[in-house]
């Protein structure tokens, strides 16, 4: 695994360089699409023969889709590339929600509850911070609740034994929590969003590898 880690790691650099600059109209889109064929891959090297493979496959073919679309959305700022990317998304952590759910015995009931009030601090947040979502608004709200499940039921997972599922849970969280700033928010400079747009990348893709480690 420290080979494919090490690769997946330098993949993700790469990303780094070309996201929100002169670079990124004509390769951020493309190398977005290798890092996350590469977790594909990560995943099916280490599961291909398992029965374990098809716990995570859809979701993170889900967050692949999701992963193009986004990608697209950063390069022509078209809202159908974001609005269809939030649905991939969302499918993609109602998937790992019920990985999680899986391989455990049951699930605290607030877990599904707790989630409602994520919910409404972005409905605060959405004119405490002047976030600009539009038509989106309503779209991103039904997404924070399943996000907020997601990672809730990680943590849940990582009080149990499961550490790397809860470390992961939280960065996959703060990840979308950056997207509100990154997508939603007006930056006065473009240094301030490019290190908003860093913290999103690696959190995700972290996110991403700890989940297929936790197999």
């Amino acid at each position: 695994m420290i080979l494919e880690t090490i690769i997946y790691v330098a993949l993700i650099i790469a990303l780094f360089a070309v996201c929100d600059n002169r670079f990124s109209r004509r390769y951020y889109v493309p190398l977005k699409v290798v890092c996350s064929i590469s977790f594909l891959i990560i995943l099916g090297i280490n599961q291909f023969f398992s029965e374990k493979l098809g716990l995570l496959i859809w979701a993170l073919l889900a967050c692949f889709v999701g992963d193009l679309l986004m990608g697209l959305y950063n390069t022509y700022l078209r809202k159908q590339f974001m609005a269809i990317g939030i649905i991939a998304f969302m499918l993609g952590h109602v998937g790992l929600l019920n990985y999680m759910c899986r391989i455990t015995d049951k699930t605290n009931v607030l877990v599904y509850i707790l989630p409602l009030v994520p919910c409404l601090l972005l409905v605060a947040m959405q004119k405490w911070c002047h976030l600009h979502m539009g038509s989106l608004f309503i779209p991103c709200i039904i997404y924070c609740y399943f996000v907020s499940t997601m990672t809730l039921k990680a943590l849940e997972c990582g009080l149990n034994g499961l550490p790397l599922l809860g470390v992961a849970g939280i960065l996959f969280f703060l990840s979308d929590f950056t997207i509100l700033f990154l997508y939603f928010y007006h930056f006065r400079n473009r240094s301030s969003k490019r290190l908003i747009h860093y913290i999103n990348l690696a959190t995700y893709y972290v996110a991403i590898l700890l989940f297929i480690y936790s197999l």
